[in-house]
């Protein structure tokens, strides 16, 4: 069917006309209900007068000093409401800090890894050559990798709101108050690594001769929170005179120039406190005055002859930026009363999440995303646009917002009552859903992003814009209109359209035709775990890289060795390349090419093997025996694509997966020519030579990697499809099958411990006794091996868990249960073991397992996947080594439930803090 006449059929579904007249009107289709849409969350108010205190409290007008977000804002120690300690533990601001050690990445093969975030882990810049995080402890120089924490903040802390790793080490201490004599020489968050020529370090780092060196934490500071990045509203800022940055001169925009002056300026130089109070020499704080007023004037020095206009610092004695702070914007009191936003605006959110364009067609959810209705009730799209864009939805609690930013699907508190108590320390961990950084995935689906399942399918009153009675029934008739099911019997027709979604994605198809600036955006097709468990596939964009690991040690090497033998030259031709040289001799042997600034590949297989050899000889002389290096091909991140959704008849269309049979019916097959079949490859890199594959130097990490007879290793979808069944990781780190999880407790209501572990309201209430409090911590996963997900730790929030007041973290391992381990429990008489064989501990924030249970007890929750239908058949067992078992007592195994169409499960009270638990069918 040609796309005009499909467009006309479900014009005819949607009724066009009255949507078209909605728009011109300003009417917003409303979803949900008919609740008028309260977006006042997204206007900006007078936050209540407060002073801006420096680090040690003093008032900056009269210290000269930068601000302190937490000094001014937070209740700690400061003058403020906020609990500033709990807000900075948000994963946003810890980017994996907490989850870092040294040794992470040893059991996946990847010892180069710290941690599973950006902070440890495969940082998000650099394509085939990203810099490593050292680690903690390093035995000299030649081990330090290529970033200590101070260099990660330089290069990477323009898209970090500070917080997190910008303000504290790996042990949870701030830099600037970590005594000298802790510091051991080359710990990874004290000491940094700096390049002697100066031109050569970029900005993910460098090459050429480096040296490392103790950081002066005390000197530059820490990067504090920058509250005012999320919370200050953009279309405020201005350029003041007092800054001499120009007015309308054609010169940057005041939104540029807050950015040059907070993130090349002050981040980038070193001035890591300084950052936070960039925003104040922009934001119009009085704007009931004329001209309204900003806070702040940095002095600067202008560069002659650059039309930005770029600048210089001017510096005080002691070697840091001149603050000038505008006494007169301050009230009599040395207050301020500061116009700030409640959730962050479209253009807060992406002053980091800039790079979503190259990554996932995705720039943001301006004024641009809008949909447009042309003369002929046609929708106008480019690929910005979003049909939920304008859209008002409804909440099951009858909260009904315009979707016109981010705050709509990631903010936790955006539907509540505008009557409702401000939450002062909301702890600032977004809804996640299960992407592509596996930073807590504790924290996946608890809650979740909002799902298109829930607003379209499981809500009170879902949005169906074509005013069927449910998702299925909508997908049906259309299909039908269209002539898509032409061919199938009636009573058939609900079973496909069930199996469509059941295992395909809202997404796969309502995302389409995006771009990355213009350019057509390369989508791919895989299984993920996505909303409520389910298996099923969705779009995402590989992240393809390479890093250089010595078969012989594992060990990877870092960029700034990759690197050092190589020397940037000039051909014969003026052109520029990049020479391999001899760690020994320093003679050329080889050649790589040059993209831009940046070393490239190597252009011939000999190439290759001269850049081989080089890499060998230099391990060789680091005292590693026997050396071999090789060039390992993978995908570090699956980026989830989730934006700019299409209304139907742009989505993609049946004909797009399926070939018709003869008989003009589409065939039930996926077609191997289809988006989902073996002829939808894709290119992962382009080698000189397919040798380099088949002699060893270059391998394929990735099981559905295949290399052609003319160099280019590709993937096909179908092959993709199979692999992701198996492995729905959407990360090098393979979450989805990892046996361990370790993270924090979450505090929660009962009933969201409740909900979170998939308790049913009869147990509850047999549980109610050990949840007297109202509150409890839980801990799990909703990400991890099969026999994790239905796992979960709970303890009470009780009198004395609230007096210990630290954080609690929880750890589980699972693993099959070997030969040794069913003769051990059958022989003692438990009968057959029916389940995987879990070690948990419950341990304090340094790791260390606790002596004792806080509260003397402790719930956990197993999933069941035995024969047994009650529970005097079956056996739960504990154990202190995992070797000699004992049964669980009549009155601590709290609940049973059968296996039926899903897991069942059992709940059982413990009281030790480490035990090994598991279960076994009674025989016969």
């Amino acid at each position: 069917m040609r796309e005009a006449q499909r467009m006309r059929i479900h014009r005819l579904q949607i009724r066009p006309w009255l949507w078209a007249v909605c728009l011109l009107a300003g009417i917003l289709p409303s979803y949900g209900g008919e609740a008028p849409a309260d977006n006042g969350f997204d206007r900006a108010v007078l936050h209540p007068a407060i002073p801006l205190l420096d680090e040690s409290g003093r008032h900056v007008v009269d210290s000269g000093l930068p601000y302190s977000p937490k000094t001014s804002c937070g209740n700690g120690s400061g003058s403020g409401c906020h609990d500033y300690a709990r807000i900075t533990r948000g994963y946003h601001f810890e980017q994996g800090r907490d989850e870092t050690r040294d040794g992470f990445g040893k059991k996946l093969g990847l010892p180069q890894l710290a941690g599973p975030g950006y902070f440890g882990g495969y940082n998000c810049m650099s394509g085939n050559a990203p810099g490593w995080l050292a680690r903690k402890s390093n035995g000299g120089a030649a081990e330090f990798a290529d970033f200590g924490a101070p260099d990660l903040v330089r290069y990477c802390g323009s898209c970090h709101a500070g917080g997190g790793w910008g303000e504290l080490d790996r042990s949870g201490v701030r830099y600037d108050e970590q005594s000298a004599e802790a510091v051991k020489a080359f710990d990874g968050d004290y000491f940094s690594r700096q390049f002697q020529d100066a031109v050569k370090t970029g900005q993910y780092g460098g090459s050429g001769p480096s040296e490392v060196v103790a950081w002066d934490w005390k000197k530059s500071g820490v990067r504090e929170a920058d509250c005012m990045l999320c919370h200050a509203d953009f279309s405020r800022l201005k350029k003041f005179p007092a800054s001499r940055l120009g007015a309308a001169d054609g010169s940057d925009s005041a939104a540029l120039q807050f950015a040059r002056l907070r993130d090349e300026k002050f981040i980038a130089g070193g001035f890591f406190r300084y950052a936070a109070s960039a925003i104040w020499e922009f934001l119009d704080v009085r704007p009931d005055t004329e001209g309204g007023a900003a806070l702040l004037a940095v002095a600067r020095s202008p560069i002659a002859g650059t039309a930005a206009p770029d600048y210089r610092l001017v510096l005080d004695d002691q070697g840091n930026p001149r603050l000038h702070w505008n006494r007169e914007a301050f009230d009599e009191s040395g207050k301020i009363q500061v116009p700030m936003l409640r959730f962050p605006a479209s253009d807060n959110c992406m002053y980091c999440h800039k790079t979503g364009n190259a990554r996932r067609g995705f720039y943001g959810f301006g004024s641009e995303v809008r949909m447009r209705t042309g003369v002929d009730g046609v929708a106008i799209t480019d690929f910005r646009t979003d049909v939920h864009k304008g859209s008002v939805w409804t909440e099951d609690n009858g909260q009904a917002r315009a979707i016109e930013n981010c705050n709509a699907c990631h903010a936790k508190q955006y539907y509540k009552s505008p009557s409702a108590n401000v939450d002062l320390d909301a702890d600032h961990n977004f809804p996640k859903g299960n992407g592509d950084n596996d930073i807590r995935n504790d924290l996946d689906n608890m809650p979740s992003a909002t799902a298109c399942e829930h607003c379209h399918d499981k809500a009170a009153k879902p949005a169906l814009p074509s005013g069927h009675k449910n998702v299925l029934d909508a997908h049906r008739e259309i299909w039908k209109a269209n002539g898509d099911m032409r061919g199938y019997p009636e009573n058939t027709l609900n079973r496909i359209t069930q199996t469509h979604l059941n295992v395909v994605a809202c997404q796969t198809c309502h995302i389409s035709k995006l771009a990355d600036n213009g350019k057509a955006f390369p989508m791919r097709y895989r299984y993920r775990v996505g909303y409520g468990g389910r298996l099923k596939i969705f779009p995402y964009k590989p992240a393809y890289r390479y890093f250089v690991q010595d078969r012989t040690s594992g060990r990877v090497l870092n960029r700034y060795e990759r690197f050092s033998v190589i020397e940037e030259r000039s051909g014969s031709d003026g052109g520029k390349y990049g020479a391999i040289l001899d760690p020994a001799s320093g003679k050329e042997v080889g050649q790589v090419a040059m993209n831009g600034d940046e070393f490239g590949e190597p252009p011939t297989f000999a190439d290759y093997k001269a850049l081989k050899r080089a890499y060998d000889a230099l391990l060789g002389r680091k005292g590693y025996a026997a050396p071999d290096v090789r060039f390992v091909y993978i995908e570090s991140n699956e980026y989830a694509l989730s934006h700019a959704t299409r209304p139907s008849p742009q989505a993609v269309q049946c004909e797009d997966c399926h070939a018709r049979k003869q008989s003009g019916a589409f065939s039930a097959l996926i077609s191997a020519e289809g988006l989902l079949g073996e002829a939808n490859l894709a290119e992962v890199a382009k080698l000189p030579d397919r040798r380099l594959v088949d002699a060893g130097i270059v391998e394929l990490g990735m099981p559905y990697f295949r290399v052609q007879d003319d160099g280019r290793i590709v993937e096909n979808v179908a092959d993709v499809l199979y692999a992701s069944r198996l492995d729905p990781s959407m990360s090098i780190l393979k979450s989805e099958t990892a046996r361990t999880v370790e993270n924090e407790f979450k505090p929660l209501s009962n009933a969201e411990t409740l909900s979170y572990a998939d308790l049913d309201e009869a147990a509850g209430q047999k549980l109610a006794a050990d949840l007297a409090s109202g509150e409890a911590l839980l801990f799990g996963s909703k990400v991890g091996h099969s026999s994790l997900r239905g796992f979960a730790l709970i303890q009470a929030r009780g009198t004395r868990t609230v007096a210990y007041g630290g954080i609690l973290k929880g750890r589980v391992e699972s693993r099959q249960a070997k030969a040794k381990d069913r003769t051990r429990i059958v022989s003692q008489g438990f009968g057959n073991p029916v389940a995987d064989i879990y070690s948990l501990a419950v341990m304090d924030a340094s790791g260390k397992t606790l002596q004792g249970l806080i509260e003397g007890t402790a719930l956990v929750r197993l999933p069941y996947r035995g024969k047994a239908k009650a529970r005097g058949q079956m056996n739960v067992l504990i154990s202190k080594n995992g070797k000699s078992w004992q049964r669980v007592g009549g009155k601590n195994l709290l609940v049973f439930r059968p296996r039926g169409e899903v897991d069942g499960y059992v709940v059982v009270r413990i009281r030790q803090p480490a035990v090994y638990l598991t279960i076994a069918d009674k025989a016969g």
